[in-house]
């Protein structure tokens, strides 16, 4: 009898490990992930992205102190603004007219650096330019990941600040940038980034 005790004991425990082992593990496969809720359309995310990325290898040009190639990423940033689909925003007038500032300036910074003469005149539009991106990106209220907005305590010599956009944390500095003639590249990752804009909201309601 008391053999018998121990062996329906051991089966009770044992059942009640496996049950509570199966359900955990069918919970996780069940439990509902969030997702992100974009308030704007695919073509308009589509349209900030290929701005985002013609800015991106504009910067990359920077940090590789090539002028030929800073001019024809310009042209590219220019022609993604262009494509920007600004009439989306229209449904909200107050939001529609805020972007357009930001936007016109952009294009008068893009023609600005391709016309710039010297490299400092490029890099100090290529900080207009990202100002008015920055601007653009927070008066959308970009949903579709992380931007960080990074700044160089030293871009136009000592104390004097520069700032640029950045699909990613780690540093790396177009105004200083790989080949600069006064530091080289040391200063390649100098700099912090002072803000992240992300916008993006998940989906609670999913079940």
């Amino acid at each position: 009898m008391k053999k018998l005790f121990w062996i329906v004991l051991a089966l009770l425990a044992a059942f009640l490990v496996y049950k509570y082992a199966f359900k955990k593990d069918e919970a996780a496969k069940e439990a509902p992930k969030s997702l992100a809720v974009s308030a704007h359309s695919e073509q308009f995310n589509q349209s900030v992205t290929d701005v985002l990325n013609s800015y991106y290898a504009l910067s990359a040009a920077f940090v590789n102190w090539d002028s030929a190639a800073v001019n024809k990423a310009a042209t590219d940033v220019l022609a993604a603004i262009g494509n920007f689909k600004a009439d989306e925003l229209k449904k909200d007038s107050s939001i529609y007219e805020t972007a357009l500032f930001p936007l016109d300036n952009s294009k008068n910074s893009l023609t600005a650096i391709q016309q710039g003469s010297t490299w400092e005149e490029k890099r100090r539009s290529f900080q207009d330019l990202s100002e008015n991106l920055r601007m653009l990106l927070i008066t959308i209220k970009y949903d579709q990941g992380v931007v960080y907005w990074q700044e160089c305590p030293m871009a136009f010599g000592e104390n004097t600040i520069g700032n640029w956009l950045s699909a990613e944390e780690k540093v790396i500095n177009p105004y200083l940038g790989a080949k600069d003639p006064k530091y080289g590249a040391t200063m390649l990752n100098c700099g912090e980034t002072k803000e992240k804009i992300n916008f993006s909201v998940p989906d609670t309601t999913v079940k």
